[in-house]
């Protein structure tokens, strides 16, 4: 069976490619002289300003000779284009052949001259036809202009039209005799067509029988679709599977009755019915068609008798009434519809008739439309505790179908008054608009619910997705949204084009206004497009991925098996990223069609507006350039600006990233690090000093605590052996003997912990040799943070006395004497 689909849709696609190759191939005509050609144009142009002249056309007329002129604007168009290609080739074939004069100039053949004057007089002729050609199209520009205004003009009058009033006393003196007349002319062609009976011809019943294959093709896929993808009987379906199900079920419900009206109206047609029933047959035909569609999508979205498989957040209540509003709309209104086309299309005179009909229909469509624009089919599920509208579309939506309503009974007194054909467009008008709106909302959520199968990991959709993709079972796909935005776009330029052309308006014009924005606008020497446009974004959005991995290979791949630091690794990285983005704006610019020459000078006569309103990032992006160039700071390094104080974490094009020791992120603007000074405390290497400040009695032996100090430095792991501890007997005070001690760290984090095991092993060896008595008033005072805290807030000691004291000795090569014992939150983020 499934061999048999296969080869089906095979046969039937390549049909439906080589056919229409075939039969242009076959009906191409004969190749006409330039001159008769233009001729041939002449006489067309001629013949629409002459049907222009006579003044009573109608919007279809118009249409129908706006076509002419494009068409022969389009025969132009390529006989030009033709024409200066041949001229640009004789052009090349002459450039050898100039005549060149001078001393070194060499007398010709006559065999040169003739073809020069052959090639000459080659380039004249093209010449010629490129300039016939370019008159041809400028009338048909002129005439498309004069069509396009005489049609809105027309198409004013046409619905400003007033008849007579369908209460007037004419209307109802005519109206008996014109329906009479009207049914005796249907019934009568109604008779003919039955007493000669159906006339078929072979090329009718050939494509009637490659229909019913069709038919029977779709009908059994559509079937197995249903049995596979339809609803079942699952009490809480998925949202996806809801919306799949729903339009599987929805496709399966209506695709069988639409296709065997569409057979039925085909086979009828081919029995070559009279007038006016052959034009009656296709307008029965499209309102059955319509209104099937309309029972299909009242199933599937509203889902009536199945709560659990709607798709559109309505009660049960709003969507039972909603659905009957809309399908006793759709069926009594093309119904009366139909007898009032088919009254007017009788061939005898029925102004009464339309007159009243359009009334009829006004009232009819108004009484039918108001229940479905009540609140009570609008009634949305309301989740417990939440505090949404319980209205479907808020009140933006409330006030739309007020307005709807208003707009709806406006046609009742539009038909009143004698402007029928006013308010039969306005009614058909919203209906389409609402219909084509639905549509659009419909395939919104189909393609969007699709995406979710498709990304989901635990649908088949999904597995199948990533073992096509090579990717993981459990890989997350996240471009399903960015599709679902190219599927909203292409549905909201169709809406842009069929909503106008609902209300009648001149869709030409609108195609005329985006194919100018497509091709172009010129300004100078320069193009500017939609076009051009979307091609620079896309070829600046490739030139950003091709960057962005090459710089993700060169930083997990080749840069871990080069010895190089962290910093140097983040510069490089960070290099990168500036060449992958001044590569990709330039790619991007030359995408545009801009000249580089005319982009200087465009930038020159910016360069003023770029200085005064973009001055502090640009400051800032060449400053990040300077920090990767010179390297004053790095990622890793411990920096104190402008009151903030922590590790560099990363350099990025406008802005460093600073982690200070409350774990908090501070991106400080690159331009700061070159205006303000800038402590660096591991800018040669991390290694850093601690300093313990401590007062004893005055009896202490000097000597003795000397050796006490020294001993509790070099037995901590930590503490560097080279630069040795260094012990200061700093003063005799009027409380006690103090002392200082030095010790070296080879990392900063290393400082708080130092510190603390440093006090405490002091502390016990004092207490041990009984140089010091715990006591509750203790004369040991241990100042090694004594001041931090004052630092850590950001503020200077009391006194403004520095982290090194004076007096003390100059630490040996290999320390940074800017690395003394700071601020209490340094040793905690050190520590941390």
């Amino acid at each position: 069976m499934r061999f048999f689909l296969r080869l089906s849709w095979l046969l039937l696609l390549t049909l439906s490619c080589v056919g229409p190759a075939l039969a242009q191939t076959a009906n191409q005509p004969p190749q006409r002289p330039f001159s008769q050609l233009v001729d041939l144009w002449t006489r067309q142009l001629d013949r629409v300003v002459a049907r222009i002249d006579q003044r009573d056309l109608l919007p279809v007329e118009i249409d129908g000779l706006r076509e002419q002129v494009a068409d022969v604007r389009a025969a132009a168009v390529a006989a030009a284009s033709l024409a200066r290609n041949d001229l640009a080739d004789t052009r090349r074939l002459l450039a050898p052949l100039e005549v060149k004069t001078g001393a070194d100039s060499v007398p010709e053949s006559d065999g040169v001259k003739a073809e020069r004057e052959r090639l000459t007089e080659q380039a004249a002729v093209s010449e010629g036809r490129v300039k016939q050609a370019e008159v041809v199209i400028a009338r048909a520009d002129q005439l498309n202009e004069r069509l396009t205004k005489l049609r809105g003009e027309v198409m004013l009058q046409t619905l400003l039209r007033r008849d007579s009033p369908p209460l007037s006393r004419p209307v109802w003196n005519n109206l008996g005799p014109q329906l009479s007349a009207a049914a005796q002319a249907l019934s009568g062609a109604l008779a003919t067509w039955v007493k000669e009976g159906p006339r078929f011809e072979n090329r009718d019943l050939a494509s009637l029988g490659i229909w019913a294959v069709v038919t029977i093709v779709l009908w059994v896929g559509v079937r197995m679709l249903r049995r596979r993808l339809g609803r079942g009987e699952a009490a809480e379906p998925g949202h996806r599977d809801r919306t799949v199900a729903a339009v599987v079920d929805g496709i399966g419900l209506v695709l069988l009755p639409i296709l065997a009206v569409l057979l039925i109206g085909k086979l009828l047609e081919a029995t070559t019915p009279p007038p006016p029933i052959d034009t009656l047959l296709p307008q029965l035909t499209a309102r059955l068609v319509a209104f099937l569609l309309i029972v299909g999508v009242t199933a599937t979205a509203l889902a009536p008798n199945r709560p659990a498989w709607r798709i559109l957040p309505f009660t049960d209540e709003s969507a039972r009434a909603l659905s009957g509003a809309v399908r006793r709309l759709m069926i009594v209104s093309l119904s009366v519809d139909f007898v009032y086309v088919s009254l007017t299309h009788s061939g005898v005179e029925t102004t009464a008739v339309s007159a009243m009909g359009a009334l009829v229909m006004a009232v009819i469509v108004s009484l039918l439309t108001l229940p479905i624009l009540a609140n009570r089919s609008w009634q949305a599920t309301q989740p417990e505790g939440s505090e949404h509208s319980s209205m479907i579309g808020g009140t933006w939506w409330s006030v739309t179908r007020l307005l709807l309503s208003l707009a709806v009974l406006s046609s009742i007194v539009f038909a009143l008054l004698g402007y029928a054909t006013l308010a039969a467009h306005l009614n058909n008008a919203l209906y389409t608009t609402g219909l084509l709106i639905a549509g659009a909302y419909l395939l919104h959520r189909l393609f969007g619910d699709l995406l979710e199968e498709a990304a989901a990991p635990d649908t088949p959709p999904g597995r199948w997705v990533r073992q096509r993709l090579g990717l993981p079972e459990d890989a997350t796909l996240r471009g399903q949204h960015i599709v679902l935005l190219l599927v909203d776009i292409v549905l909201v330029l169709l809406l842009g084009l069929l909503i106008p052309a609902a209300w009648n308006f001149d869709t030409d014009a609108i195609l005329t206004a985006a194919g100018h924005l497509v091709r172009g606008v010129k300004i100078g020497g320069v193009t500017i497009s939609l076009g051009n446009i979307g091609m620079a974004i896309v070829a600046f959005g490739v030139c950003i991925l091709l960057a962005r991995l090459v710089r993700r290979v060169v930083r997990d791949r080749v840069m871990p098996t080069v010895d190089a630091p962290l910093p140097l690794r983040q510069s490089i990285d960070a290099g990168l990223n500036y060449v992958g983005v001044i590569v990709a704006i330039l790619i991007g610019v030359g995408a545009l069609g801009i000249d580089f020459t005319n982009l200087a000078i465009v930038l020159g006569a910016l360069s003023v507006g770029i200085g005064l309103g973009l001055q502090n990032i640009a400051n800032n992006v060449i400053s990040g350039v300077f920090l990767l160039v010179e390297r004053p700071i790095k990622a890793g390094d411990w920096v104190s600006v402008s009151g903030h104080e922590g590790f560099v974490r990363r350099i990025n094009i406008r802005a460093t990233e600073v982690e200070t020791f409350q774990r908090t992120h501070v991106l400080v603007p690159n331009s700061i690090f070159l205006q303000n000074p800038v402590v660096n405390r591991t800018y040669a290497d991390t290694s850093s000093r601690v300093e313990l400040k401590l007062t004893v009695p005055l009896s202490t032996d000097v000597e003795v605590l000397e050796t006490v100090l020294r001993e509790a430095a070099l037995d901590h792991p930590r503490v560097l052996r080279v630069p040795a501890p260094i012990v200061r007997f700093v003063q005799i005070g009027t409380t006690g003997l103090d002392f200082e001690l030095f010790v070296f760290v080879a990392r900063l984090e290393d400082r708080l912990v130092v510190n603390n095991d440093l006090n405490r092993a002091i502390l016990e060896r004092l207490v041990a040799r009984k140089i010091v008595d715990p006591a509750p008033v203790p004369q040991l005072r241990l100042r090694g943070l004594e001041d931090l805290p004052l630092a850590a807030a950001g503020k200077p000691r009391p006194g403004g006395s520095p982290d090194r004291s004076p007096e003390a000795p100059n630490p040996p090569s290999g320390t940074s004497p800017g690395t003394s014992t700071g601020a209490a939150a340094d040793d905690a983020g050190a520590a941390s």
